[in-house]
Order: structure tokens, then C-alpha cells, then sequence
């Protein structure tokens, strides 16, 4: 019997990250293309069919717990826990932004003071009313240049997207891995058929830091499909 507990050990944990991963999106890794050139930002993209906006939505807030001190703590540690206050704070408005989409590889997104960026999402709204020869548009990529890519010494001062999340109309898509690097990025997707009021959200789930903090930047997220 005791023999056999670690083998049954083993099976469950298997089991249980089995279960865990199993609703996680499918991952696609970047593939890192020709260097970013100014001049030649603002080639045909999607936007050959139709243009498309941008939204910001902030990651929630964190609300930090107070540590106890003095007699109180011991008071705390003896007591149980009361039940928890369902919070009422509303989320943050989005913020719509021109920066991510503008054909300037010299401007860029950055995550606020006192942020990181990880838990923002940038929402990707097509238009409401496609006309009836863009429906069913095809929607099969993107190309990032990650971090300020303006000066070698912006790239390295702010942060870079490692790790994001796709989803379109709200549900998770695939999960995307990029690398560090001051070249374009892209990535290939099934095709997806845009149709009117359709979006894709690109959320941060985890960054490269850079040298002056942990700041995540983003100078041009550009959406591959129409041809």
C-alpha cells in the first residue's frame, strides 16, 4: 500500500495539470522578421479593407491587504477571518489611443506610472457596419514591434511584451510568445471571418523588464488579412 501512494501521488498531479491546461488557449510563437524601417511603415494591411480602432482597458487595480501590528496581530492570528465584502469598485473606463496603429514605429504605447503592464488589454474594434462585400473579411494575423523602438536606449529602458493572450468577441483565441527583439514580430493564425462589430483583444499576461523598470511598451501592432 505505502509502496504504491507515490505512484498514485504522481497520477493525481498529473491528472490535475492535465485539467488545468486543458481550457488554455493554443499557443503560436512569433516569428521574427526584417528589421522595423520608418520609411516604410503603413504597408497594406487589413486596414486595405477597413479601418479599425483601438481601446485600452486597465488592468484592475490591486487592493493591498494591511499587515496587523502590535497586540492586534496577535489578536489577528487568534481570530478567525471574517467573510469578505464583495467589492463594488467599478473598472476602469477604456481609453481609446492612436498610438498602437498610427504607421509610426517612433511612437509608442507605454504602461502607466507605478504599472507593469501585465493585465492590460487592447481591444481591436472593426466597424459596426461592414458593407455587404467586406463581410466575412479575412482576419489571419498580426506583426508587433515590441517596446519603444525609437532609440536603442528607449528599447532597453522600457519593458517588452513576453507573453499575450488573443481573444475575438470576448473569447480566449490563442495565447501568443514573443521574443525580445527590436525587429518585427509576427504571427499566423487560422482565418478568421471579421463581421460587422466583431473586435479582438490583445492582453499582456507577461513582459520582458527593462532597464529602468519593469514599464511595458508597445510602438505598432499591425492586424495581417483582406488579401
Amino acid at each position: 500500500m505505502f509502496t504504491k501512494l507515490p505512484t498514485l501521488i504522481v497520477i493525481g498531479l498529473l491528472a490535475l495539470r492535465a485539467a488545468a491546461s486543458a481550457g488554455d488557449p493554443a499557443v503560436i510563437k512569433a516569428k521574427m522578421e526584417e528589421p522595423v524601417l520608418q520609411e516604410l511603415m503603413g504597408g497594406c494591411s487589413l486596414k486595405c479593407a477597413f479601418a479599425w480602432s483601438v481601446e485600452i482597458e486597465a488592468a484592475p487595480p490591486a487592493t493591498p491587504t494591511p499587515k496587523p501590528a502590535g497586540w492586534f496581530a496577535f489578536w489577528h492570528k487568534h481570530t478567525p477571518a471574517p467573510t469578505p465584502m464583495p467589492t463594488t469598485t467599478a473598472p476602469p473606463k477604456p481609453v481609446k489611443t492612436k498610438l498602437l496603429n498610427d504607421d509610426n514605429a517612433e511612437t509608442a504605447w507605454t504602461a502607466p506610472d507605478g504599472t507593469t503592464g501585465v493585465g492590460v488589454k487592447f481591444k481591436f474594434i472593426f466597424p459596426k457596419k461592414l458593407a455587404p462585400e467586406l463581410e466575412g473579411t479575412p482576419l489571419y494575423g498580426l506583426d508587433l514591434i515590441n517596446g519603444f523602438w525609437k532609440t536603442e536606449e528607449l528599447w532597453k529602458a522600457y519593458g517588452r511584451v513576453k507573453k499575450a493572450r488573443l481573444y475575438y468577441n470576448d473569447k480566449p483565441f490563442r495565447d501568443l510568445v514573443f521574443a525580445d527583439s527590436r525587429r518585427w514580430e509576427r504571427v499566423e493564425f487560422p482565418d478568421i471571418e471579421v463581421h460587422s462589430g466583431d473586435s479582438m483583444t490583445f492582453e499582456i499576461l507577461e513582459i520582458y523588464p527593462g532597464e529602468m523598470g519593469a514599464a511595458a511598451a508597445i510602438s505598432e501592432i499591425v492586424l495581417q488579412g483582406a488579401h
